[in-house]
């Protein structure tokens, strides 16, 4: 047993030997408090392995490097072999404080507090720890994104309760934070799911930034895919005070919970219930504000405010309205959280180009264009060219929301801007459904220009829009409401397997697609007679899927092979022949 236990001791002894300690002191370097004996203890040196020795074997002499603790050449702090990036380094500046303990106040010993707004690079790596290339912060070894990284400061505060996670001595909250965890990728990159760097990626985390203030009410927060908030106005009854609006916002956030916000002004005063598919969920206080009313409810599915409501069902897509007293203020639709893909935008401009009508002259024309921003609609501009001289009614959603005014000038031109927060002379307030509503331009009993107002926003290069034919994705209905569809009559002796069909779509002011399809005749042209009256010329030719052709008319043509659809074809005949010769016959469909 003795002999056992003298060979392991010779064994072991080389190990020893060869342990760095730079003052022979016979402590190594890796558990010495005063590495270099200089007399000052390694937490207050700074420079823990280079000084004068004061006592020991080399008393007097110089012994170790010349580099400062904050010398980005100084690779090892204290002399003790291990890379103050390695992994098995607990203790970079030898100060007998591990670099995770919540002692310890300055991690790599070069006398500035790691939390001080001056101290730039915690582990004393030599590289910034808001730099793009400082992946571990606190030198403890683990990456700043490391699942198993807690504390990516080193200063002793866990990530999710640390007000400077990062350690670079600005808050989380502070304006100029715009990278949390000092990960090198700012808050709002795509790529970055974790802002914060806690426990909790984004999609799950009710704090992404960590400054204190809630997703749902941070104002610098970068939402989420499906934390997308959508809001829309609710449409006035004529209860409702002149100049007062309403309106409702919807948020679904990742882990499920649900925030309804109802919002009104210039209402009068007193307690309004909240009734969401016949069920009231509780009421909208009005305070008066000054020279106004305000009022404003939240309602979530997990309440943790005060003056926050239960949410019991999931909302979206309900009727909703306000009433006082059993009278109903306004009422609307609570908004569907959108649903979205990476490359498409939330916010920017939709453009509709309003249908003309028969009574419109030739050449005018009308526009309307829809900003989106974050919450919704807030932005609508109607302008119309080569009217008559007069005043046209703008009708939305059935209401009359504003007058065009067209002078005696050259330009013949008019347009109306509505704002959901108006400031410039002539604008109007927006406090109307707008997104996916019908629009019609009036002048006395007559319609001049139809359509349906744009709900989401124009892609860039979209080639469903005007200008840019060929996008399937994209209705062919010129603001129109979906297709009634019917099919035609076969003559007799026509194949068993041929058929015809027929659609029309229709706006607010009757038709503004009508379109014609024939398949499986022998290929050739075919005349289509609407009404008595020649229209065009189907031709039928071999495709992929068997012989056939089609012929579409619009109200605004804005595709290869359009044709303007200047008629009325609900109601009328409709015959597919060639010569005298009758193939299909029938009659078009009416709006229902």
């Amino acid at each position: 047993m003795l002999a056992a236990a003298t060979s392991l001791a010779l064994t072991t002894l080389p190990a020893r030997a060869t342990a760095p300690d730079l003052d022979a002191d016979g402590i190594p370097n890796v558990v010495d408090p005063d590495v270099d004996n200089d007399g000052i203890p390694n937490a207050l040196d700074k420079n823990v392995d280079g000084g004068i020795a004061k006592s020991g074997p080399r008393a007097g002499r110089y012994i170790g490097d010349r580099l400062d603790n904050d010398n980005p050449a100084d690779k090892d702090i204290d002399g003790d072999s291990l890379s103050d990036d390695s992994l098995g380094e607990k203790d970079i500046d030898g100060d007998s404080q591990k670099d995770d303990s919540s002692t310890e106040k300055d991690v790599d010993g070069d006398r500035r507090e790691d939390e001080s707004s001056s101290e730039k690079d915690i582990d004393g790596d030599g590289i910034d720890d808001d730099s793009a290339d400082e992946d571990d912060i606190d030198g403890d070894g683990l990456d700043d994104d490391d699942d198993s990284e807690t504390d990516i400061d080193g200063d002793g505060k866990g990530d999710d309760d640390d007000d400077d996670v990062d350690g670079d001595g600005r808050r989380n909250s502070d304006a100029s934070e715009d990278d949390t965890d000092g990960d090198g990728r700012r808050n709002d990159d795509s790529d970055e799911d974790n802002d914060d760097g806690d426990s909790r990626r984004d999609r799950d985390d009710a704090d992404d930034d960590n400054d204190g203030d809630s997703d749902e009410d941070d104002l610098d927060h970068r939402q989420e895919e499906d934390e997308l908030e959508v809001q829309v106005s609710l449409s006035g009854t004529e209860a409702a005070p002149k100049g007062s609006r309403a309106r409702v916002k919807i948020q679904r956030m990742a882990s499920g919970k649900i925030e309804l916000e109802v919002d009104a002004r210039d209402l009068d005063a007193g307690a309004y219930e909240v009734v969401v598919d016949g069920n009231v969920l509780g009421t909208l206080a009005m305070e008066r504000d000054g020279k106004r009313t305000e009022g404003e409810q939240e309602f979530e599915t997990n309440p943790n405010k005060s003056d926050e409501l239960p949410l019991p069902f999931d909302p979206a897509g309900l009727p909703i309205s306000l009433r006082k007293a059993g009278v109903v203020y306004y009422a609307g639709l609570v908004p569907n959280t959108p649903t979205t893909n990476p490359g498409q935008l939330m916010t920017g401009a939709g453009t509709t180009v309003l249908a003309r009508s028969a009574d419109a002259p030739a050449g005018s024309r009308a526009e309307a264009v829809v900003e989106f921003g974050p919450q919704g609609a807030d932005e609508l501009e109607i302008e119309v060219h080569l009217l008559p001289v007069g005043e046209y009614q703008v009708l939305i959603g059935e209401a009359v929301r504003g007058t065009l005014t067209i002078g005696s000038g050259v330009t013949s031109r008019a347009s109306i801007k509505f704002d959901t927060e108006p400031n410039d002379p002539g604008e109007v307030l927006l406090d109307f459904p707008v997104g996916g509503s019908p629009i019609a331009i009036v002048g006395g009993t007559t319609t001049y220009f139809f359509g349906t107002l744009p709900a989401s926003p124009t892609l860039p290069n979209d080639p469903g829009n005007p200008g840019n034919p060929g996008n399937p994705a994209t209705p062919d209905d010129n603001g129109g409401g979906l297709p009634i569809e019917t099919a035609l009559t076969p003559a007799a002796g026509v194949p068993a397997e041929a058929s015809s069909t027929i659609e029309i779509q229709f706006g607010i002011a009757g038709p503004v697609g009508f379109e014609v399809e024939v398949e499986r005749l022998p290929a050739g042209n075919y005349e289509l007679v609407v009404g008595g009256t020649p229209r065009g010329i189907l031709v039928l030719a071999a495709t992929d899927n068997g012989v056939r052709g089609k012929l579409r008319f619009e109200a605004v043509p804005n595709r290869a092979g359009e044709i303007l659809l200047d008629f009325v074809p609900s109601g009328e005949s409709v015959v597919i022949k060639q010569g005298d010769t009758v193939f299909f016959s029938g009659k078009a469909p009416t709006q229902g």
